[in-house]
């Protein structure tokens, strides 16, 4: 809790602005957790509100994301996450 991190997964979106720019989703560990599939337990699942918002090309892209994690409670209709991410940084995955 409150340390720095930085980890791989797939984003699954919560919220978009008006340009249609990703500003909240869960990172989960597989492509297809919560959208095809039952969600992974919330200790699998971390929750990012990111204000600058990133442009999701492809919900196929995984991302490496670097920040402070938090353990806190997120509930909503897609999932449950035990932890949530101040974001920092990300980057495609295959880039690094």
């Amino acid at each position: 809790n409150g340390q720095p991190i930085k980890i791989p997964g797939f984003i699954v979106p919560v919220e978009f602005n008006d340009e249609q720019i990703v500003t909240q989703f869960f990172l989960v560990p597989f492509f297809g957790a919560c959208i095809h599939v039952p969600p992974p337990p919330p200790n699998q699942i971390i929750f990012v509100e990111y204000q600058e918002g990133l442009k999701l090309e492809s919900l196929y892209e995984p991302f490496w994301l670097s920040g402070v994690l938090e353990t806190t409670l997120v509930e909503n209709d897609i999932a449950t996450s035990s932890y949530s991410l101040k974001l920092h940084h990300y980057e495609n995955y295959y880039d690094y």
